[in-house]
């Protein structure tokens, strides 16, 4: 056989499977039974063998019974309504075995203009059974119930966006097994919406007014879609006792959910009159005969990302304390006089990059004292002024001062040859932090302290390689870290679900080089300059992480890390009397954190004692 005839013939056979398995209701004939193809108009579908998929486009009508029934050994795996199904005197659609899954996106009823009064729209007999019935059209009885499932039968789920409705009893009657019911749309009767003398699972209710009668379900979700719109149930008579929770999906906000429970639940009705959903906390409160669900805290979402924001604007306030730190030790004081000792005062200010315009002021105080022509070692304190941060998220205190010690050993005093300083600091600043609002979450705010300390070892090798021109390669090694303690945040009125934080720490071992070089252009008066890069050998960045509301992660603190780093320095000085010198110095710093740098500027008055 050719390779043609082959694949036709393969084409073939997957065209009459596909035919088998799936009936599209749309020949002209008059229905039969054992039929898998009626027309438009049918009197009567009976589905007495396995028919696969059907598909209804048109019009099933019985002047009779039922229109469309199943009998033994009549089972389909889908059953798509898309069309008008009427029923006579009894229900329209009609289940006696164990079938698959329908689906209603037309319009099923009962009671023909020419026919007389019928009973129902969907019926499922003993031993009969559906898995999911779907409803997007309109399931309307003039008489008898939407859906009816007898004792004996069962239907695992229904899902309602359309309209279950009678005109006469129920929406929906159960004395069988029902285990989800979703409503999104209405399901409704002259009686009741839901009448239950079986056993029903779960209700999922986002309609405002479901009437309910009977046992109740072992568990209620209220749908909620806004603050206005979100589900109501009213229990005409009940017994037994139900779960109460909030449906996965809901948009949840803060505040009061009137009568989301109404008229005759009692409290030994219910199970779990509070919870949790989406970080939110949730109480049922009674208000006379009906249930407020009462809605406090945030969607962990919001506060995820409130949480994120803060971080960032701490990492600025890290950067600037860090920043302090590390440019202090460049703090030297070595204009002596006759008694070796050397004061020096002014004042410095340092930036961050891309953080609101985050700066401080600080004066400061520098001392010194040369036992030694080859030694000298000192002291500082830095005290911050002021500090501007717009935004306010993280707000630091002036209460206490940055302290510092240093100690020198220098070959000659020229500048040239080699020379080993160490320097270490300490600093603490109280810390305010007040979390950003971002959707539903809350500004919660707290305090702790920010602590930074550090040491730091230099040396360098001062070469004179032209008259009155020092060039010095340096190589060190430095240590930081800055330490903020755990802290609470405050309840209030506003705050209903104040966050817990654990220490954020975080430390760094550097290895830094670079060389310098000062030019003494008139003999009283210098410039000088450095350029360097700076690596860090070990680190730790820490998390932002918090507790008080369901599902929070931390926070990484330093995720893009900047690992090597670029450094400067620019200044120049001035000696306006003997032993008595004016100096400026800009620093420039790349800093750990993604597309931040810090710029210093300070100035110093030194005079030698």
């Amino acid at each position: 056989m050719k390779l043609k005839n082959k694949i036709l013939l393969v084409i073939q056979g997957f065209l009459i499977a596909l035919l088998v398995g799936y009936a599209n209701i749309s020949t002209a004939a008059p229905c039969t039974p054992d039929s898998t193809s009626p027309s438009s108009d049918c009197s009567d579908l009976l589905i007495n063998s396995n028919a696969g998929v059907l598909v209804n486009n048109y019009t099933i009508s019985a002047t009779g019974t039922f229109a469309v029934r199943d009998t033994a050994g009549g089972t389909f795996s889908l059953f798509t309504n898309n069309g008008t199904i009427n029923s006579g005197t009894t229900a329209a659609v009609a289940i006696g075995t164990a079938v698959g899954n329908f689906v209603n996106n037309g319009t099923i009823r009962n009671g023909l203009p020419s026919a007389p009064v019928g009973s129902g729209g969907i019926a499922v007999g003993s031993g009969g059974s559906i898995v999911t019935l779907t409803n997007t059209g309109s399931i309307t009885p003039t008489s008898g119930n939407g859906v009816q499932n007898l004792a004996g039968g069962s239907i695992d789920s229904i899902i309602n966006s359309g309209v279950i409705g009678s005109g006469s009893t129920f929406g929906v009657a159960n004395a069988g097994t029902i285990g989800t019911i979703t409503n999104t749309g209405r399901i409704s009767g002259a009686v009741e919406g839901i009448q239950n003398g079986g056993t029903i699972g779960v209700i999922n209710n986002s309609n405002g007014s479901l009437f309910y009668n009977g046992r109740l379900p072992s568990s209620y979700n209220v749908i909620i879609n806004s603050p206005s719109d979100y589900g109501q149930i009213r229990l005409q008579t009940g017994s037994g006792a139900m779960n109460f929770g909030i449906y996965a999906g809901s948009t949840v906000a803060k505040g009061t959910y009137a009568s989301v429970l109404m008229s005759n639940f009692t409290s030994t009705n219910l199970n779990n009159l509070s919870g949790n959903y989406n970080g939110f906390t949730y109480k049922l409160i009674q208000n006379l005969s009906n249930w407020d669900l009462v809605v406090t805290g945030a969607s962990t979402a919001d506060t995820q990302q409130s949480l994120a924001n803060t971080a960032k604007v701490l990492q600025g306030t890290y950067t600037i304390q860090n920043a302090a730190l590390v440019n202090s030790f460049t703090y030297d004081c070595n204009e002596f006089g006759a008694n070796n000792v050397c004061v020096s005062a002014g004042g410095r200010n340092t930036a961050v990059s891309a953080a609101n315009g985050l700066n401080n002021t600080s004066a400061l105080l520098i001392a010194a004292y040369r036992p030694h022509p080859n030694y000298r070692v000192g002291a500082y304190v830095d005290q911050n002024l002021s500090v501007n941060n717009a935004g306010s998220t993280v707000n630091l205190g002036n209460n206490t001062p940055l302290i510092g010690l240093f100690a020198a050993w220098n070959e000659r005093l020229d500048g040239t040859g080699a020379e080993v300083k160490a320097s270490t600091a300490y600093g603490q600043k109280n810390t305010t932090i007040t979390r950003q609002v971002v959707g539903s979450s809350e500004a919660g705010s707290g305090s702790s302290q920010l602590n930074s300390q550090g040491i730091q070892l230099v040396g360098k090798y001062g070469f004179g390689v032209v008259k009155d021109v020092i060039v010095s390669p340096y190589a060190g090694i430095r240590y930081t870290q800055n330490n903020m303690g755990g802290y609470t945040e405050g309840a209030s009125s506003s705050v209903t679900a104040p966050l817990t934080y654990s220490a954020l720490n975080t430390n760094a071992t550097t290895a830094l080089a670079g060389v310098g070089a000062s030019y003494q252009f008139i003999p009283q008066a210098l410039v000088f300059a450095s350029a360097g890069v700076e690596t860090d050998t070990n680190t730790s960045n820490g998390t932002y992480s918090a507790t008080g509301i369901a599902g929070l992660a931390p926070v990484n603190f330093n995720a893009n890390l900047v690992k090597t780093r670029a450094t400067a320095m620019l200044g120049a000085a001035y000696d306006v009397v003997k032993n008595q010198r004016l100096a400026i110095t800009g620093i420039y710093r790349q800093e750990p954190y993604q597309a931040m740098q810090t710029t210093t500027v300070m100035a110093t008055y030194t005079i030698g004692l």
